[in-house]
């Protein structure tokens, strides 16, 4: 027992240390996941994180190769999902422990989680869709569009102003040369660069030499495309043509507007020569120009790939909802684990307390209401470890105990069961408790009575009375005797000596009684047997020996006073009238018969007093019914004698001669009593084994008028008869015969109407 408890400590110290381990994982784990979504998303809303920001190729491959890492464990992660799912569904399946607990609060945080999380999915999305709409909705882009208008419009007016300017300038330069002086046009030019805030001002001849030329800006440092611009106007203007254009200085937020018209000369429709001048826009208003240009450049950008945001903003929401999906089943799956685990535990360990195992413990780790319930159901497997051991030692004790009472009983019941005399025991309440083979025997009780039954239930209704009194006064006197003459079921007699014991306690209170009874049936009827053999005897005696005085005397008186019908002696006596001859002779004749019915009745007398010695041998019960049967082959006139004889017949240890006599004689009494009935008369002779009590029977029964049942129990008794000229001789002769074959006889009614004596004979073993 020690040992186990020691084994149990240690493993719930490794248990415990186990469950620390993991939850200090879970914990950094938890920590860490939190950081990197805390991470996550202030570089979403504010953009501030500098190292989530690429600043050259290889750290945009390193932020792809990172991306592809992160799809590949999504992938991962997904696949793992659908792995605890299936392993799930499969525990439910095989109906493991736990399952359903497991599946039920998965499917409770899920949905818990699910609800919010659609909801919040469909409103980004509507709000996603609608921001990308009013990005590259109409408004914003008239604005931008406007907004390039009104450059455009600003920068036109300037040109306008330029090609009006310079053709004023062309005027004057026409009248200042045709007023003379070489130096005019110079002057005129510079006041008008500082007037008109010109940026560059030449004036050529018709030959291309420069007459004239006042800048702001160094020629020479002006841009391949403003140089072939301002030649380019040159030649034009030269060519009599008036030119304008707009230059965008490259690497420059400038825009210079150039101009050049003819200048007349001093006769009507000639060429005077070609003024150009340059003008350069506010480099604010170029540079808001050019990111107007940039960003109405990276606008239709964006709007070509408006479907790519739209679609890569669903993706990321989806991606986040699927991780917020994610996180509720890994967390659905530990707290159900967390709470399912312990009680699965619990239900194993139940399962081995059931199967008798009381060594199991529940191996459940933690501080929380789960792990202090297994403690103590530990505790209370401990406990019933030990009571067990306690009970197996007492039932030991008990059954050891038990096997010695069970012993001593079944050697009381062996003993009960081996002894010839009834023994019924019954306890404080008169209810039995105990009853032996002979009882049951001597009682006709066919089935073995329950336990508790009352005695009343098992004594004929004529002796409850005498026997309740015998046990009431066996409790006073302690033991009372008394013989008893019982009539049980079908008639049938028991003669027998009682003797009613109380039982008692050893502070003499009673607890019951014990009845013996003991068979005196065969002592009686033998005794009575014996007493009518003597009187039998006598009466032969007595009545034989004046019968042969009596009927010599009547023979000599009808001789003398009738003669004998010959002649020889004479004829009646002539003093004799015929009245009178007439009465001597009917009674010299009724002495004659009376005698004779009194000799037939010494001879039953000393047939009933001397009975032959029985002769037993092994033959068929059949063979001795049907060799009688065969005396009454067309002698019983208007009664049928039917036959029926069982096939597997044991063979019978009996005299003959004298079991055919006794069937005669119950024929005999058969037809007398059928004699003179209206009915058709029916005798049927019968054999049968009887196997559970090895023995046969012998039964005749008839359909006559039958015997009252007052009379049933004294046919068997010697010079008792229903008939008037009967002598009651003959079925006490047939009992006797029956006696001295160990067997018995006994009447039953035969249904519906008539007689039935059954002749039990033992079977030859």
């Amino acid at each position: 027992m020690k040992t186990q408890e020691s084994k149990s400590d240690r493993t719930q110290v490794e248990a415990r240390s186990r469950y620390l381990r993991r939850r200090l994982r879970i914990i950094l784990l938890s920590l860490v996941t939190v950081f990197l979504f805390a991470m996550l998303f202030i570089q979403a809303a504010f953009n501030t994180l500098p190292w989530f920001r690429p600043s050259s190729a290889s750290e945009t491959l390193t932020l792809y190769a990172l991306s592809t890492i992160n799809f590949l464990a999504f992938v991962v992660l997904l696949m793992v999902l659908v792995r605890n799912i299936i392993k799930l569904r499969r525990e439910r399946l095989e109906k493991r422990l736990g399952a359903r607990f497991k599946t039920r609060l998965v499917v409770y945080f899920i949905s818990l989680s699910l609800l919010p999380v659609i909801f919040l999915f469909f409103a980004t999305t509507g709000l996603i869709n609608r921001s990308i709409d009013k990005w590259f909705s109409l408004p914003a882009n008239e604005m931008l569009t406007n907004a390039w208008q009104i450059q455009n419009a600003y920068v036109n007016g300037e040109q306008k102003d330029l090609v009006r300017t310079v053709t004023t300038i062309a005027r004057l330069l026409a009248a200042t040369e045709s007023a003379g002086g070489s130096a005019a046009p110079g002057r005129l030019l510079g006041d008008e660069i500082e007037t008109q805030k010109l940026a560059l001002a030449q004036f050529f001849d018709r030959n291309e030499n420069l007459l004239a030329q006042r800048v702001r800006i160094n020629p020479g440092a002006l841009d391949d495309r403003s140089k072939a611009g301002l030649r380019e106007a040159r030649a034009r203007a030269l060519a009599g043509e008036n030119f304008d254009m707009q230059i965008s200085v490259d690497g420059e937020p400038e825009i210079l507007l150039i101009a050049a018209t003819p200048v007349p000369g001093p006769a009507p429709g000639e060429n005077g020569g070609a003024l150009i001048i340059a003008q350069q826009v506010s480099p604010n208003l170029v540079g808001s120009v050019q990111k107007i240009r940039e960003f109405m450049g990276y606008y239709e950008s964006l709007r070509n790939e408006q479907k790519g945001y739209r679609s890569t903003s669903l993706l990321t929401l989806s991606l986040i909802t699927l991780l917020v999906l994610f996180i509720a089943y890994w967390l659905a799956l530990y707290v159900s684990r967390s709470i399912a685990e312990p009680v699965q535990k619990l239900a194993e360990a139940t399962e081995h307390i059931k199967r008798g195992d009381l060594s199991y413990r529940a191996d459940v780790v933690g501080d929380d209401e789960l792990a202090s319930l297994a403690m103590s159901f530990n505790e209370m497997t401990a406990e019933l470890a030990e009571n067990r051991t306690q009970l197996e030692l007492s039932a030991a004790d008990l059954t050891q105990t038990n096997s010695d009472l069970n012993d001593r009983r079944r050697y009381i019941e062996a003993v009960l069961q081996s002894l010839s005399a009834g023994v019924i025991s019954l306890n404080e309440y008169d209810k039995v408790t105990t009853i032996n083979e002979a009882a049951r025997r001597l009682l006709h009780i066919e089935k073995v009575p329950e336990t508790g039954v009352a005695l009343e239930q098992l004594l004929p209704e004529s002796q409850r009375e005498e026997l309740r009194r015998m046990v009431l006064r066996a409790v006073r006197l302690r033991s009372v005797t008394r013989e008893v003459h019982f009539t049980l079921a079908n008639h049938a007699k028991l003669d027998a000596s009682v003797t009613v014991t109380a039982l008692q306690d050893p502070s003499g209170q009673a607890r019951g009684a014990v009845i013996v009874l003991e068979d005196l049936t065969e002592l009686i009827e033998a005794q009575r047997r014996a007493a009518w053999s003597e009187v039998a005897k006598r009466m032969a005696h007595e009545i034989k020996n004046p019968l042969t005085p009596i009927r010599l005397s009547a023979e000599r008186l009808a001789k003398n006073l009738l003669g004998d019908g010959s002649g020889a002696n004479g004829g009646p006596l002539e003093c004799l009238s015929d009245r009178q001859t007439r009465l001597v002779r009917e009674c010299t004749g009724m002495i004659g018969t009376e005698v004779a019915t009194l000799q037939r009745m010494v001879d039953e007398f000393s047939s009933f007093a001397r009975l032959p010695s029985t002769k037993l041998e092994i033959t068929s019960l059949n063979e001795i019914a049907e060799s009688a049967i065969r005396l009454y082959d067309e002698r019983l006139e208007g009664l049928r004698l039917e036959a029926e004889f069982s096939r597997d017949l044991p063979p019978v240890a009996v005299d003959s001669e004298q079991i055919k006599r006794v069937l005669v004689n119950l024929i005999d009494n058969a037809a007398d009593a059928l004699a003179g009935s209206d009915i058709e008369g029916k005798i049927k002779v019968i054999t049968r084994g009887v196997p559970d009590r090895d023995a046969v029977e012998l039964i005749v029964a008839d359909n006559g008028p039958g015997i009252a049942p007052a009379d049933r129990e004294r046919v068997f008794d010697p010079y008792f008869s229903t008939r008037k000229r009967g002598t009651g001789l003959g079925l006490a002769i047939v009992s006797r015969i029956v006696a001295d074959h160990n067997g018995r006889i006994r009447l039953q009614e035969n249904l519906p109407t008539g007689a039935r004596f059954i002749v039990e004979l033992p079977a030859a073993i």
